[in-house]
């Protein structure tokens, strides 16, 4: 739980000489709600017609996502439809902070779905810098295997995740304690600075791949030592084919689709979007409960409503399903920097595959033995196999002469 600790210490810059020196949590709030103007929301009040409108437009993304199931983008799916839900619920609780904003399950509400949801958006974004690995050849990748983006990333997501909320839970049993939630708040920033650090070493690792399969691999068709950009710019994605996977070169291709040649440049506005957002709520809580970035809404509108619904919103356009034709094409995650295809067997492949060939010719030879006596012995027991033309009689005959 994430509690407004500077909230609770506005008391000593007010004349209180109503409340004993040993008033309880829920006592000081009551005394703000009736003597200050202060709230949860340290002084701001949520707008209901904005954040009404984020709860609708949420709500069609949220349904949209669930639909794009169908596409068969499992992991990709279940990280935006958990996206969405949170997005939804922390909207209810800023709508409901504006007609109460000193109600604790409104504002926790609207913290923790907020703040963590993009955990899970950027759990979703992680996976496809592997599909896109697959499909271009895993000599683009700068780490041993394309899942190990995935699992480094989302790994350093949950650690950030739990930190945060160790830091709220923290916080939450200090003001049980009416103490300050300072270190709690201090935990809370740490792990959102975890998660921001580990989005920067992302994008690091996702430019690199973009500058090998675009730049590099121009600078290599021309084979030149020297180059220009304008000269780099001229040169057509279709002439780099070869120097891709030939395996998914229709996907890529063959036909030229506008959803596929443009999923990087989405993507990448994608997570600056995310990026930009995660920063705007690490500065925001570092400044505190009574900061200026928290207790002006704009701020919040601009930097994390906008950023977030961009983004979903561009991932919804451009959703892997369509990109990566899920519904008919399957493209599993690989080990490795050379492509399955080429890797060279070695002498323990090639025997298994000589005693497999082996074992097929054994199981040809058997059958043909087994034709061959099937076919002695109806000789033996039809001496008129030969003749087609035989007549019942001479049937009966043969058989009572």
């Amino acid at each position: 739980m994430i509690f407004n600790s500077t909230l609770l210490l506005e008391l000593k810059r007010h004349k209180v000489t109503s409340l004993p020196p040993n008033a309880t949590t829920v006592q000081e709030l009551e005394y703000l709600k009736d003597t200050t103007k202060h709230s949860l929301y340290s002084g701001m009040t949520p707008n209901a017609g904005f954040n009404i409108a984020m709860i609708a437009i949420w709500g069609i993304l949220l349904a949209c996502q669930c639909v794009q199931v169908y596409y068969r983008q499992i992991w990709f799916s279940v990280a935006f439809i958990c996206t969405g839900i949170l997005e939804v619920l922390g909207y209810i609780g800023r709508a409901w902070g504006h007609y109460n904003v000193y109600n604790m399950d409104g504002f926790l509400l609207n913290m923790i779905c907020l703040t963590i949801a993009p955990v899970f958006t950027m759990g979703g974004i992680y996976y496809q810098l592997a599909k896109l690995i697959e499909v271009y050849g895993h000599r683009f990748s700068l780490l041993p295997s394309p899942m190990y983006y995935s699992y480094i990333f989302i790994g350093s997501d949950i650690v950030s995740l739990a930190i945060q909320a160790a830091g709220g839970g923290t916080a939450g049993m200090a003001v049980d304690d009416d103490k300050s939630a300072d270190q709690g708040d201090n935990i809370f920033v740490a792990g959102l600075a975890i998660q921001v650090a580990s989005m920067f070493f992302f994008l690091v690792f996702w430019f690199h791949f973009l500058y090998r399969i675009y730049l590099k691999s121009r600078w290599e068709h021309t084979g030149k030592r020297t180059f220009s950009i304008k000269e780099l710019s001229k040169i057509p994605q279709s002439d780099l084919e070869y120097l891709y996977r030939d395996k998914f070169h229709d996907m890529r291709m063959n036909p030229d689709r506008w959803i596929f040649r443009y999923f990087t440049l989405a993507t990448t506005a994608a997570v600056l979007c995310v990026f930009t957002r995660c920063c705007y709520r690490l500065a925001e809580l570092s400044e505190g409960w009574g900061g200026n970035l928290i207790t002006h809404e704009p701020y919040f509108i601009v930097l994390d409503s906008i950023m977030m619904t961009l983004c979903v919103l561009i991932l919804t356009i451009f959703h892997p399903g369509f990109v990566f034709l899920g519904r008919h094409v399957s493209i599993p995650i690989t080990k490795g920097h050379v492509d399955p295809e080429d890797v060279i067997p070695t002498e323990e492949d090639l025997d298994v595959s000589a005693t497999a060939s082996d074992l097929v010719e054994k199981e040809k030879e058997l059958m043909e033995n087994t034709e061959k006596k099937s076919v002695s012995f109806m000789k033996k027991c039809w001496p008129f196999h030969k003749n087609k033309k035989s007549k019942p009689d001479d049937v009966e005959t043969a058989i009572n002469p």
